[in-house]
């Protein structure tokens, strides 16, 4: 390679909605994500040994002895400038269980989280149970490319997953992220959101991400399952 070329990582977002098992275009995406600092930082030490030769750089930075922090998440919310509806006037609920700004954008790489993170499941509500915040990667993986040098990764959101059984008709989403492993306790934790902490509202155990995407709403009510799928390319 000549020092004038560049590997460039590519990342490309899709969502698929289905209701009632067939596919509705109208609420599906195709967007393009940005690789945000943290997620940038987390690729040069995951490549690079630590100082002894072995096991990988970040442990210097977070104390951890082991190898294992990989990308294992996806979180999705109400939250970023390609919002397009007035949650506090349609949906003063969510507004106050998920308070928060519209200002996040998929071009921005200081994002460090979700702008208004959801639950996937769990009971609706402030100071209600914890429940689930993030979404488990479906596998075995879709490695692609020839020779190699792509991933797909995918989950997928039920009927009933982020309304909550019914809690939310309709919930407004317009973000999403990829998401590390090591976040697997606050995953469910109860301090995601500090309500007193205006205007952002970000708790001690909101999910840093790796990556991060803001599209045009999808209004996910009960009668809608979506699949989420991320590829990477090198």
């Amino acid at each position: 390679m000549r020092f004038s070329e560049k590997i460039e990582v590519k990342n490309n977002v899709t969502i698929i909605a289905r209701e009632r098992g067939k596919k509705v275009p109208g609420l599906c995406r195709e967007t393009h994500n940005t690789w945000v600092n943290f997620g940038r930082l987390y690729l040069a030490e995951v490549i690079s040994p630590f100082d002894t030769g072995t096991g990988h750089d970040y442990a210097r930075h977070y104390g951890e002895s082991s190898v294992s922090r990989v990308v294992r998440y996806m979180g999705i919310g109400i939250g970023s400038a390609d919002q397009l509806l007035d949650i506090a006037t349609l949906y003063p609920t969510l507004n106050s269980h998920y308070p928060g700004q519209n200002t996040y954008t998929d071009s921005d790489i200081t994002v460090n989280y979700l702008e208004r993170p959801v639950k996937v499941t769990g009971t609706a509500g402030v100071g209600s149970s914890p429940g689930v915040w993030m979404s488990s990667l479906g596998y075995p993986l879709i490695f692609s490319g020839s020779p190699v040098h792509k991933v797909e990764y995918m989950t997928y959101f039920s009927e009933t997953d982020l309304n909550l059984s019914g809690a939310y008709p309709s919930v407004p989403l317009s973000e999403c992220a990829l998401i590390l492993s090591n976040e697997v306790a606050s995953r469910l934790s109860d301090e995601v959101y500090d309500y007193g902490s205006s205007p952002d509202y970000i708790g001690a155990e909101r999910q840093l991400v790796l990556a991060y995407n803001a599209f045009n709403t999808i209004s996910k009510t009960l009668a809608v399952a979506l699949e989420l799928h991320w590829e990477i390319s090198f």
